[in-house]
């Protein structure tokens, strides 16, 4: 019985891997990527794969920004995976194409690509070491932008214990916005994350990072400090549900703001909570999840609020 148990915790806590692969590829947004144990789950002994995903969503500030525009957007799109075997795979590599139509702004319609590679190395029982290289073509960023761009991120991930890992990486990022050029930048970071495993199939991710955006234009220089925290659990043997908290806080070193007659650097303070119920049906898997995000600033101009309501539907072929 309690390997019975065991099984089915492990297919749900799959059902929550599959629900954000599926969000990733269909809006083209670089894939969060599971930790090596939890990866796999669910995934068919063939070394190629496919998939196909179909994503609606309501979002009340689409432009966010003061004027609140509700948009009803969809996206549509088709992958392939390739590892070179069905278990720890040394070389993996995946394609994904989508197209995307938004209504009341025609801002974010468009045909997005991602390519992603990832070499893997298991130097010990406790360390892998990892080299991960990804581009997209017209893909959305964590911060719900537009813009062609190519990573670059060698990581390692370390096994404390049986129910602790941690992963430190880099990463160098070349971002080009075809319609903005002044905001062409290269983005680095460095970012740890903790991942513990708890009774049932359970979890807990925690992630710091800390990020420098260098663009051509000097107002679009930053530094960038996060924090965010996820407990997924299952909730049955085919249905797992995801609850996260992300903090952001964001200075611009070359916009200025006037408080008191004194001049004070632009600083945003981002709360990003979020939601997510997944249900799997044999290859397929359904989702649904709620993405609000508050932003303060110490610029009145650039308060605002946003709320996301998404549905996701992806099928492994």
């Amino acid at each position: 019985m309690a390997s019975r148990v065991n099984a089915s915790a492990s297919g749900a806590v799959g059902v929550a891997t599959m629900l954000c692969a599926s969000l990733a590829t269909a809006q083209s947004q670089p894939a969060a990527q599971g930790w090596r144990d939890t990866a796999r789950v669910g995934r068919p002994s063939d070394r190629i794969s496919y998939s196909s995903s179909l994503v609606s969503r309501v979002d009340d500030n689409v432009n966010r920004d003061t004027s609140r525009l509700t948009s009803i957007g969809a996206a549509a799109g088709v992958g392939v995976r390739f590892e070179s075997r069905p278990v720890r795979p040394t070389l993996a590599v995946e394609y994904g194409i989508a197209i995307h139509r938004y209504s009341a702004t025609t801002r974010f319609n468009r045909v997005s690509q991602r390519l992603r590679s990832t070499l893997s190395s298991r130097v010990t029982h406790w360390l892998t070491v990892e080299l991960v290289g990804e581009g997209a073509l017209k893909g959305s960023s964590e911060d719900r932008d537009v813009s062609d761009q190519v990573t670059l991120l060698p990581r390692a991930e370390f096994r404390l214990t049986d129910a602790n890992r941690a992963r430190v990486g880099v990463s160098q990022r070349w971002r080009r916005y075809p319609t903005d050029r002044v905001q062409n930048a290269v983005n680095r970071y460095v970012v740890a994350e903790l991942r513990h495993k708890l009774g049932g199939g359970a979890s807990i991710e925690t992630e710091a990072r800390l990020e420098g955006n260098d663009a051509r234009g000097a107002r679009f220089d930053y530094r960038r400090s996060s924090v965010s925290c996820t407990y997924s659990a299952p909730l049955g043997p085919v249905v797992a549900f995801e609850l996260g908290m992300q903090y952001r806080m964001q200075e611009y070193s070359r916009r200025v703001v006037r408080i008191n007659r004194v001049d004070h650097r632009r600083v945003d303070h981002r709360i990003e909570p979020s939601a997510a119920l997944a249900l799997r049906l044999g290859a397929s898997a359904i989702a649904l999840s709620y993405d609000p995000e508050w932003r303060r600033s110490n610029d009145p101009a650039k308060v605002i609020d946003q709320q996301i309501l998404q549905l996701s539907v992806r099928h492994r072929w």
